[in-house]
Formats: C-alpha cells, structure tokens, sequence
C-alpha cells in the first residue's frame, strides 16, 4: 500500500463492477443480444453467452470475462465467428443498439451509489467515468440512477479518449478538473483500471468484495477497498 497522496482533488471510476452491479445489470441485457445473434437458437444463444465468460453453472461472469474487458465490437465479433457467419461493422452497431434498448430495465447500483456520490461532491471532488462500455450508454446507466449529472467527464470504448488502458483519460481528466494526474484517484475492479492509474500516472484504487480477486488486484492497487461506500 502506498501513502496517500496529500491532496486527491478528482475520481475517476470504472463503471461496470465498481458503480454498476454487473451481473443483475449484464446478464439479461447479454442475453438479449445473443438471443438475436444466434436467430432465436436457444441453445446457440447459451454458448455464445459462455463463449464470453458466462458461467451458466453458477448464473455469473467469470472475473476475467471476455465480456466485461472488451468493446462490443469485439463481442460481436466472437458471436459471428462462433455461429460461423462473417462479421461485419454493421454487426457492432447492432449489438451496441440492443444492449442500450435492454440495459436501461436492469441496470442497478453497487451500494447506495447516490449517497457515496453526494458525499464526494459535498467534499468538492470531481468525478468521472471511464468504461469499456460506450459513452452514451454509460451516460444513459447514470442517468436512470439519478447520478448523471454528478459525472462531468465519461469516456468510453468510443470515445473521446482511447480505451482503458491507454492513459490519455487520466490525462484528459485532470485538464478538466484543473489538477494534476497525480492528485486523481482511479477506482475499479480490474487489473485494466489499475494498468489505467499506473499509466496515467494516478492514485490506484482496487475494488473488490471477493478474497480471490483481492489477492490478485491488491499488487496492481495503492489501495484495496471491499466496495465504494469504503471511499
């Protein structure tokens, strides 16, 4: 663990994982859209589920999930090389598309995000988001939490800034809050938001309530928390 930095003036977040229960908010919304790439197969819609990191024995997502650590260009890509069909760039905006109409019905919080929120902002810290998800629909999910407006800066497999773990939204970041690189913190549950923080040369925080995981994510991290209301 390092020492705290004497001054964090900015936070910027991981989405999925760390503001966003990714299981009650993914499962279903993947679904749909496997059960559209395999053309109604049941059966088919499954594998490709499984093809990117669904565990169907324990109805969750493995933690290195393919899914959850790639854009969904790259999922799209994966479901039509598996039903053996070429892939197309129509194919990514149509899985972008279906996952923004299914994902706004399930998506919940991590904790009492609102509250957690309103405590950062009561202390004057900025805050953003930066996903592997698309901007729009990141923005959307925050919205429909009732802490869209909280968020000045999100970033997301699309854009404005390359994708996590480029560092350039760290940077883009701190020149949006006024601070320096190293007076933001980068908090998430992956070793690609870490990589993010070391990168871009922030305060790494880790977030996780598994012990497994922990164990992995701690070296990569200055801190380790159980859950953002730990902040």
């Amino acid at each position: 663990m390092s020492v705290l930095p004497a001054r964090i003036c900015a936070v910027l977040f991981d989405k999925d994982g760390t503001l966003v229960d990714f299981d009650r908010t993914w499962a279903g919304t993947m679904m749909a859209g496997a059960r559209d790439f395999a053309g109604g197969d049941e059966a088919l819609a499954l594998r490709l589920c499984e093809a990117v990191g669904w565990d169907s024995a324990r109805a969750t997502f493995a933690p290195d999930a393919f899914f959850a650590n790639n854009p969904n260009a790259a999922i799209a890509a994966r479901w039509r090389a598996l039903a053996g069909k070429p892939f197309t760039a129509h194919d990514a905006g149509r899985l972008d598309a279906i996952f923004a109409r299914a994902i706004l019905g399930s998506v919940s919080p991590l904790g009492d995000l609102a509250a957690v929120v309103a405590r950062l902002r009561a202390r004057g810290l900025v805050l953003g988001v930066a996903t592997n998800d698309s901007r729009v629909s990141a923005e959307q999910q925050l919205l429909a939490l009732g802490v869209g407006e909280a968020f000045v800066f999100v970033t997301g497999y699309d854009g404005p800034c390359p994708p996590k773990p480029d560092p350039t939204a760290v940077r883009e970041f701190a020149r949006l809050a006024g601070c320096r690189p190293e007076e933001i913190a980068v908090v998430g549950d992956s070793d690609n938001d870490m990589k993010l923080a070391r990168a871009g040369g922030a305060f790494a925080v880790a977030v996780t309530a598994d012990e497994g995981h922990r164990a992995v994510l701690a070296p990569l991290a200055d801190v380790t928390i159980g859950s953002i209301d730990e902040l």
